[in-house]
């Protein structure tokens, strides 16, 4: 079953709609007190376990908070860029202007009149995320097979680290291994520059014991 955070100042609007859903996915709720920051915010989301976002649009009306949706979707997709997010709301006519992409926005109403069809609309959102990821690290593992056998070509080169490249574009904030160390030239250059300089080392060492 798929997990969907859902970001919302209101606590019964969370209450009313995670009711409506949470038979079709597991269902994250944000610790969201009046005047939190917005970083703080999205650290929360980021650190849950989630594969599509919520996130309702107009929450600045009653002074709860000092931002609206649009930012959340804006901040966070610097963070991760293609995560499947949603602004769901009640002000359609509202956030059409302010969101960047007008095809993520769908009005509450919709779960209310067409519950079935909004949920296919939430895992559809999150199938051509997943197939993005999974589409890439076929051919990634394809091509390291194919390396354990063989040399690559140079094309084979490119299309594997821009592959890997892509994937690790998905989460800005990841530590994994730096793209400038994905590629097989450069590996071989610093495995060939820390051996010259143990060699240097080694040399400096036999000195000392002359």
């Amino acid at each position: 079953m798929f997990t969907i955070g859902y970001i919302d100042e209101d606590p019964l609007q969370v209450k009313k709609y995670k009711r409506k859903l949470e038979d079709s996915f597991n269902f994250v709720q944000y610790d969201i007190p009046k005047g939190i920051s917005k970083e703080d915010l999205i650290e929360q989301v980021y650190h849950s376990d989630i594969d599509l976002l919520l996130v309702d649009y107009l929450m600045t009306d009653k002074g709860f908070l000092t931002f609206n949706g649009d930012e959340i979707v804006r901040d966070y997709e610097k963070i991760r860029p293609r995560f499947p997010i949603i602004i769901f709301t009640n002000r359609s006519d509202d956030a059409f202007p302010k969101v960047d992409n007008p095809n993520i926005i769908y009005n509450k109403d919709l779960l209310l009149k067409n519950k079935d069809y909004f949920i296919e609309v939430l895992k559809k959102n999150i199938a051509v995320y997943k197939d993005y990821i999974n589409e890439r690290k076929m051919i990634i593992n394809e091509l390291i097979e194919k390396r354990e056998q063989t040399e690559l070509t140079a094309d084979e080169k490119h299309v594997l680290v821009q592959n890997e490249l892509e994937l690790k574009n998905l989460d800005k904030k990841s530590v994994e291994v730096p793209y400038q160390l994905l590629n097989e030239e450069k590996i071989e250059h610093l495995v060939e520059t820390v051996k010259k300089a143990e060699k240097f080392l080694e040399s400096l060492l036999n000195q000392k014991k002359k």
